[in-house]
């Protein structure tokens, strides 16, 4: 059940049965007309005090579960993105050994042994960049990601 079903029904079955329990009670307990429009009167400002009271803790709780899914949600994300970075930095890792065999092969491409340390090394950037995001919403995570597609 999602939270502002809780929260309604709550108030619902709460003001349902405090009208029922204390109508009752003020109708059998006030010998005078003026009596009862007193008990009416404070029961009417203690329905009001109390709702609130259980709004209060209702909403509170409901704001305490979403913020705890929010924050696993985000530990989610970076526990991913840690293991992803973990796994990427190794292959490029290897690649720096590839590339210092290729630079021991006589005649090998300088061009191209450049370049392979330029893209190894643009790629442990966008990674960290990657690792570094803190809105953990699909727009900004593309928005970071695919940030140079529109250049």
């Amino acid at each position: 059940m999602r939270p502002y079903h809780k929260i309604t029904l709550a108030y619902l079955l709460f003001g349902v049965i405090w009208i029922l329990v204390t109508d009752t009670v003020a109708y059998y307990s006030a010998p005078h007309i003026q009596v009862f429009a007193l008990v009416e009167l404070v029961k009417g400002w203690l329905y009001v005090v109390l709702s609130s009271a259980v709004i209060f803790y209702l909403t509170r709780e409901a704001f305490r579960q979403h913020d705890a899914a929010s924050k696993e949600k985000a530990e989610i994300f970076h526990s991913t993105i840690r293991g992803a970075h973990h796994v990427l930095l190794n292959y490029l890792n290897q690649m720096q050994l590839v590339t210092l065999e290729a630079e021991r092969v006589e005649g090998f491409d300088k061009d191209i042994l450049k370049l392979s340390q330029t893209l190894s090394e643009e790629a442990a950037l966008e990674l960290r960049r990657i690792g570094e995001i803190q809105d953990i919403s699909s727009e900004a995570i593309n928005s970071e990601v695919f940030r140079n597609l529109g250049k």
